[in-house]
Protein backbone atom coordinates (compact mmCIF):
# COMPACT_ATOMS: atom_id res chain seq x y z
CA UNK A 1 0.00 0.00 0.00
CA UNK A 2 1.61 3.32 -0.88
CA UNK A 3 1.78 6.37 1.38
CA UNK A 4 0.19 9.09 1.49
CA UNK A 5 0.24 11.62 -1.22
CA UNK A 6 3.04 14.17 0.21
CA UNK A 7 0.45 17.62 0.10
CA UNK A 8 -1.70 15.32 2.35
CA UNK A 9 1.32 15.08 5.10
CA UNK A 10 1.92 18.47 4.94
CA UNK A 11 -1.34 19.44 5.35
CA UNK A 12 -2.09 17.08 8.25
CA UNK A 13 1.44 18.83 10.41
CA UNK A 14 0.42 22.16 9.16
CA UNK A 15 -3.36 21.61 10.82
CA UNK A 16 -2.14 20.19 13.79
CA UNK A 17 0.33 22.78 14.29
CA UNK A 18 -1.82 25.53 14.00
CA UNK A 19 -4.34 23.83 16.58
CA UNK A 20 -1.43 23.03 18.96
CA UNK A 21 -1.28 26.85 18.91
CA UNK A 22 -4.03 27.90 19.75
CA UNK A 23 -4.47 25.24 22.35
CA UNK A 24 -1.37 26.74 23.60
CA UNK A 25 -2.80 29.87 23.51
CA UNK A 26 -5.92 29.15 25.11
CA UNK A 27 -4.12 27.35 28.30
CA UNK A 28 -1.47 30.12 28.14
CA UNK A 29 -4.60 33.06 28.64
CA UNK A 30 -6.35 30.56 31.49
CA UNK A 31 -3.75 29.88 33.55
CA UNK A 32 -2.28 33.59 33.29
CA UNK A 33 -6.05 34.40 34.48
CA UNK A 34 -6.97 36.77 31.94
CA UNK A 35 -10.15 38.40 31.62
CA UNK A 36 -11.27 38.95 28.04
CA UNK A 37 -11.73 42.65 27.01
CA UNK A 38 -12.92 43.26 23.22
CA UNK A 39 -9.94 45.36 21.27
CA UNK A 40 -10.13 48.75 21.62
CA UNK A 41 -12.41 50.91 18.97
CA UNK A 42 -9.92 53.15 17.51
CA UNK A 43 -7.18 55.34 18.93
CA UNK A 44 -8.62 58.64 18.14
CA UNK A 45 -11.65 58.17 20.50
CA UNK A 46 -11.08 59.87 23.68
CA UNK A 47 -14.12 59.42 25.91
CA UNK A 48 -15.29 57.79 29.04
CA UNK A 49 -16.70 54.33 26.99
CA UNK A 50 -13.22 53.31 26.36
CA UNK A 51 -12.42 53.54 30.38
CA UNK A 52 -15.76 51.53 31.03
CA UNK A 53 -14.81 48.92 28.51
CA UNK A 54 -11.61 48.42 29.42
CA UNK A 55 -10.24 49.46 32.49
CA UNK A 56 -13.04 49.98 35.08
CA UNK A 57 -13.20 46.83 37.44
CA UNK A 58 -16.99 47.71 38.33
CA UNK A 59 -17.62 45.80 34.64
CA UNK A 60 -17.56 43.32 32.31
CA UNK A 61 -17.84 43.58 28.38
CA UNK A 62 -21.30 42.47 27.56
CA UNK A 63 -21.21 42.53 23.39
CA UNK A 64 -25.22 44.61 23.31
CA UNK A 65 -24.63 47.07 26.06
CA UNK A 66 -20.87 47.54 25.86
CA UNK A 67 -19.90 47.22 29.09
CA UNK A 68 -22.51 45.86 32.45
CA UNK A 69 -22.32 45.58 35.92
CA UNK A 70 -19.72 43.10 37.50
CA UNK A 71 -22.32 40.86 39.53
CA UNK A 72 -21.79 41.02 43.78
CA UNK A 73 -18.51 43.66 43.21
CA UNK A 74 -19.15 46.50 45.26
CA UNK A 75 -21.67 48.30 44.93
CA UNK A 76 -23.45 45.84 42.70
CA UNK A 77 -25.73 42.77 44.04
CA UNK A 78 -25.84 39.34 42.60
CA UNK A 79 -28.18 40.73 39.98
CA UNK A 80 -26.32 43.39 39.04
CA UNK A 81 -28.35 46.17 40.62
CA UNK A 82 -27.99 47.96 43.65
CA UNK A 83 -30.08 47.45 46.68
CA UNK A 84 -32.01 44.38 47.63
CA UNK A 85 -32.16 41.33 45.41
CA UNK A 86 -35.46 40.32 44.48
CA UNK A 87 -37.09 37.32 43.36
CA UNK A 88 -38.71 36.77 40.40
CA UNK A 89 -41.93 35.90 42.07
CA UNK A 90 -43.23 38.74 43.23
CA UNK A 91 -45.34 38.71 46.40
CA UNK A 92 -48.72 40.09 46.17
CA UNK A 93 -48.13 42.71 48.32
CA UNK A 94 -45.29 44.01 47.35
CA UNK A 95 -44.94 47.54 45.52
CA UNK A 96 -41.50 47.52 43.11
CA UNK A 97 -39.93 50.60 42.01
CA UNK A 98 -36.96 50.56 39.42
CA UNK A 99 -34.85 53.67 38.93
CA UNK A 100 -33.11 53.20 35.34
CA UNK A 101 -30.28 55.66 34.41
CA UNK A 102 -26.65 56.60 34.36
CA UNK A 103 -24.60 57.27 37.15
CA UNK A 104 -26.33 60.32 38.96
CA UNK A 105 -28.69 57.42 39.21
CA UNK A 106 -26.35 54.84 40.53
CA UNK A 107 -24.35 57.44 42.59
CA UNK A 108 -21.55 56.90 44.93
CA UNK A 109 -20.74 54.46 47.54
CA UNK A 110 -22.66 56.40 50.63
CA UNK A 111 -25.47 58.33 48.81
CA UNK A 112 -28.06 57.43 46.13
CA UNK A 113 -31.58 59.02 45.68
CA UNK A 114 -33.18 55.88 44.69
CA UNK A 115 -31.95 54.33 47.82
CA UNK A 116 -33.47 57.80 50.05
CA UNK A 117 -36.37 57.04 47.49
CA UNK A 118 -36.72 53.52 49.34
CA UNK A 119 -36.18 55.02 52.95
CA UNK A 120 -38.90 57.70 52.87
CA UNK A 121 -41.71 55.25 51.61
CA UNK A 122 -40.60 52.23 53.83
CA UNK A 123 -41.17 54.16 57.02
CA UNK A 124 -45.11 54.29 56.77
CA UNK A 125 -45.43 51.38 54.32
CA UNK A 126 -43.10 47.89 53.98
CA UNK A 127 -44.79 46.68 51.20
CA UNK A 128 -42.12 49.12 48.72
CA UNK A 129 -39.43 47.77 47.39
CA UNK A 130 -37.18 50.24 45.00
CA UNK A 131 -34.13 48.82 42.89
CA UNK A 132 -31.44 51.00 41.59
CA UNK A 133 -31.02 49.58 37.74
CA UNK A 134 -28.57 52.82 37.25
CA UNK A 135 -24.99 52.43 35.77
CA UNK A 136 -21.94 54.78 34.98
CA UNK A 137 -21.74 56.08 31.73
CA UNK A 138 -25.02 54.63 30.41
CA UNK A 139 -27.18 56.12 27.63
CA UNK A 140 -30.79 55.71 26.65
CA UNK A 141 -29.40 52.97 24.06
CA UNK A 142 -28.09 51.29 26.97
CA UNK A 143 -31.23 51.91 29.28
CA UNK A 144 -33.24 49.74 26.32
CA UNK A 145 -30.93 47.04 27.25
CA UNK A 146 -31.67 47.62 31.25
CA UNK A 147 -35.30 48.17 30.65
CA UNK A 148 -35.80 44.75 29.30
CA UNK A 149 -33.31 43.06 32.13
CA UNK A 150 -36.19 44.54 34.87
CA UNK A 151 -39.01 43.84 33.10
CA UNK A 152 -38.53 39.79 34.23
CA UNK A 153 -38.89 41.40 38.14
CA UNK A 154 -42.22 42.62 37.58
CA UNK A 155 -41.97 46.17 38.33
CA UNK A 156 -45.05 48.57 39.48
CA UNK A 157 -43.33 52.13 38.72
CA UNK A 158 -39.85 52.42 36.32
CA UNK A 159 -37.98 55.85 37.21
CA UNK A 160 -35.89 56.32 33.73
CA UNK A 161 -33.32 59.44 34.07
CA UNK A 162 -30.79 59.63 31.05
CA UNK A 163 -29.59 62.53 28.19
CA UNK A 164 -26.45 63.49 29.62
CA UNK A 165 -24.15 61.30 28.23
CA UNK A 166 -26.76 60.99 25.90
CA UNK A 167 -25.42 64.54 24.41
CA UNK A 168 -21.60 63.76 24.71
CA UNK A 169 -19.98 64.84 21.84
CA UNK A 170 -17.99 61.46 19.90
CA UNK A 171 -16.68 60.49 16.94
CA UNK A 172 -18.28 57.45 16.88
CA UNK A 173 -22.09 57.32 18.11
CA UNK A 174 -23.19 54.27 20.56
CA UNK A 175 -24.43 52.53 17.60
CA UNK A 176 -21.31 52.44 15.96
CA UNK A 177 -19.77 50.47 19.20
CA UNK A 178 -22.13 47.90 18.59
CA UNK A 179 -22.73 47.25 15.05
CA UNK A 180 -21.99 43.66 13.88
CA UNK A 181 -23.34 41.25 11.10
CA UNK A 182 -25.66 38.99 12.76
CA UNK A 183 -23.83 35.90 12.10
CA UNK A 184 -21.27 37.52 14.20
CA UNK A 185 -23.39 37.33 16.70
CA UNK A 186 -24.49 33.86 16.78
CA UNK A 187 -20.75 33.14 15.96
CA UNK A 188 -19.34 35.28 19.29
CA UNK A 189 -22.10 33.01 21.49
CA UNK A 190 -21.19 30.05 19.60
CA UNK A 191 -17.34 30.83 20.61
CA UNK A 192 -18.12 32.23 23.83
CA UNK A 193 -15.86 29.80 25.79
CA UNK A 194 -12.95 30.32 24.23
CA UNK A 195 -10.42 33.56 24.72
CA UNK A 196 -8.50 33.15 21.92
CA UNK A 197 -12.11 32.96 19.39
CA UNK A 198 -13.33 35.64 21.49
CA UNK A 199 -10.47 38.05 20.35
CA UNK A 200 -10.66 36.69 16.51
CA UNK A 201 -14.88 38.15 17.07
CA UNK A 202 -13.02 41.28 18.55
CA UNK A 203 -11.10 42.22 15.47
CA UNK A 204 -14.15 41.56 13.01
CA UNK A 205 -16.01 43.65 15.41
CA UNK A 206 -13.11 46.64 14.99
CA UNK A 207 -13.53 46.04 10.91
CA UNK A 208 -17.56 46.57 11.46
CA UNK A 209 -17.23 49.85 13.62
CA UNK A 210 -19.00 53.05 11.93
CA UNK A 211 -16.67 56.10 11.82
CA UNK A 212 -18.12 59.38 11.35
CA UNK A 213 -15.48 62.15 10.08
CA UNK A 214 -16.86 64.96 12.24
CA UNK A 215 -18.05 65.01 15.85
CA UNK A 216 -21.49 63.45 16.71
CA UNK A 217 -23.38 62.97 19.94
CA UNK A 218 -23.38 59.15 21.93
CA UNK A 219 -26.90 59.48 20.75
CA UNK A 220 -28.92 61.41 18.39
CA UNK A 221 -31.06 63.63 19.59
CA UNK A 222 -33.91 61.98 17.70
CA UNK A 223 -32.87 58.39 18.38
CA UNK A 224 -33.23 59.66 22.32
CA UNK A 225 -36.56 60.34 21.43
CA UNK A 226 -37.31 57.34 20.40
CA UNK A 227 -35.47 55.37 22.83
CA UNK A 228 -37.75 57.06 25.91
CA UNK A 229 -40.85 56.14 23.72
CA UNK A 230 -39.56 52.57 23.53
CA UNK A 231 -38.49 52.38 26.93
CA UNK A 232 -42.02 54.22 27.91
CA UNK A 233 -43.90 51.56 25.60
CA UNK A 234 -42.31 48.60 27.11
CA UNK A 235 -42.53 49.30 30.98
CA UNK A 236 -47.02 50.48 29.95
CA UNK A 237 -47.24 47.19 27.99
CA UNK A 238 -46.26 45.34 31.40
CA UNK A 239 -48.95 47.22 32.99
CA UNK A 240 -46.29 49.31 35.06
CA UNK A 241 -46.17 52.67 35.29
CA UNK A 242 -43.24 54.83 33.56
CA UNK A 243 -42.09 58.24 35.38
CA UNK A 244 -39.75 60.12 33.32
CA UNK A 245 -37.13 62.29 35.02
CA UNK A 246 -34.80 65.17 33.03
CA UNK A 247 -30.75 65.23 33.59
CA UNK A 248 -29.72 67.64 36.70
CA UNK A 249 -26.91 69.39 35.73
CA UNK A 250 -25.55 73.15 36.98
CA UNK A 251 -23.10 75.73 36.18
CA UNK A 252 -21.79 77.54 32.71
CA UNK A 253 -21.93 75.68 29.55
CA UNK A 254 -18.83 74.05 28.59
CA UNK A 255 -17.14 75.51 25.19
CA UNK A 256 -19.14 74.92 22.03
CA UNK A 257 -18.60 71.56 21.90
CA UNK A 258 -19.16 70.74 25.57
CA UNK A 259 -21.72 67.99 26.45
CA UNK A 260 -23.71 71.00 28.99
CA UNK A 261 -23.72 72.57 25.22
CA UNK A 262 -26.87 70.58 24.21
CA UNK A 263 -28.27 68.86 27.32
CA UNK A 264 -30.75 70.99 27.70
CA UNK A 265 -31.98 70.16 24.29
CA UNK A 266 -31.89 66.42 25.59
CA UNK A 267 -34.09 67.63 28.83
CA UNK A 268 -36.59 69.62 26.15
CA UNK A 269 -37.18 65.93 24.50
CA UNK A 270 -37.79 63.91 28.04
CA UNK A 271 -40.17 66.68 28.57
CA UNK A 272 -41.57 66.66 25.22
CA UNK A 273 -42.27 62.90 25.04
CA UNK A 274 -43.78 62.95 28.67
CA UNK A 275 -46.16 65.20 27.57
CA UNK A 276 -47.37 63.30 24.11
CA UNK A 277 -47.38 60.21 26.28
CA UNK A 278 -49.30 61.45 29.00
CA UNK A 279 -45.92 60.25 31.07
CA UNK A 280 -45.65 62.15 34.71
CA UNK A 281 -42.42 64.27 34.69
CA UNK A 282 -39.93 64.91 37.35
CA UNK A 283 -38.13 68.36 36.41
CA UNK A 284 -35.01 67.87 38.54
CA UNK A 285 -32.96 69.76 36.00
CA UNK A 286 -35.23 72.95 36.61
CA UNK A 287 -35.27 71.85 40.52
CA UNK A 288 -31.67 71.85 40.39
CA UNK A 289 -29.98 73.93 38.16
CA UNK A 290 -29.37 77.48 40.53
CA UNK A 291 -28.31 74.86 43.52
CA UNK A 292 -23.96 74.65 43.48
CA UNK A 293 -24.54 73.43 47.14
CA UNK A 294 -25.63 70.08 46.18
CA UNK A 295 -23.26 68.78 43.67
CA UNK A 296 -19.83 67.17 43.85
CA UNK A 297 -19.26 68.45 40.05
CA UNK A 298 -21.24 69.51 37.12
CA UNK A 299 -23.43 66.49 36.92
CA UNK A 300 -23.18 64.45 40.55
CA UNK A 301 -25.55 64.87 43.36
CA UNK A 302 -23.95 65.28 46.95
CA UNK A 303 -25.08 63.02 49.72
CA UNK A 304 -27.98 66.20 50.62
CA UNK A 305 -28.79 66.38 46.73
CA UNK A 306 -29.34 62.77 46.48
CA UNK A 307 -31.92 63.17 49.68
CA UNK A 308 -33.77 65.98 48.57
CA UNK A 309 -34.03 64.45 44.86
CA UNK A 310 -35.81 61.24 46.27
CA UNK A 311 -38.46 63.98 48.41
CA UNK A 312 -38.68 65.37 44.92
CA UNK A 313 -39.82 61.97 43.46
CA UNK A 314 -41.56 60.78 46.45
CA UNK A 315 -44.12 64.02 46.10
CA UNK A 316 -44.53 63.70 42.48
CA UNK A 317 -45.06 59.60 42.49
CA UNK A 318 -47.84 60.14 45.29
CA UNK A 319 -50.95 60.07 43.03
CA UNK A 320 -49.72 56.81 41.25
CA UNK A 321 -49.19 55.41 44.65
CA UNK A 322 -52.91 56.76 45.88
CA UNK A 323 -54.22 54.64 42.59
CA UNK A 324 -52.52 51.34 43.27
CA UNK A 325 -54.30 51.91 46.31
CA UNK A 326 -51.71 52.55 48.68
CA UNK A 327 -52.93 55.82 49.91
CA UNK A 328 -52.64 53.86 53.98
CA UNK A 329 -48.79 53.48 52.76
CA UNK A 330 -48.05 57.02 52.41
CA UNK A 331 -46.64 59.10 54.96
CA UNK A 332 -48.98 61.00 57.11
CA UNK A 333 -50.01 64.46 56.03
CA UNK A 334 -47.93 64.10 53.42
CA UNK A 335 -49.90 65.78 49.74
CA UNK A 336 -49.47 64.84 45.90
CA UNK A 337 -47.86 67.88 44.03
CA UNK A 338 -48.56 68.14 40.53
CA UNK A 339 -46.87 71.41 39.89
CA UNK A 340 -44.27 70.35 38.04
Amino acid sequence: MKGLPRWVTNLGLLLGGVFASLLAAELLLRWTGYEYRPLKIGSDDADQRSFHIFNDRHFVYDPDALWRPKPNFEVFNAQGFRGPELSLDKPANEFRVYAVGDSNTLGVAEAAWPGDLESILRKSCDRFRVVNAGVWGYTSTQGLIRIEEIRKFDPDLVLISFGANDAHPVRIPDKGYTVRAAWSRKLESILQPSHVARLAIGVLTRVSVVRTGESTHRVSLEDYRRNLVEMAKRVRSDGAVPVLLTRPYHGALRPAMGWKSFAHEYNAVTAEVAESLDLPLVDLYTHFKDRDDLFTDESHFNAEGHRLAAEIVYQRIQPFLRGKGLADCLQPGSRSDDSE
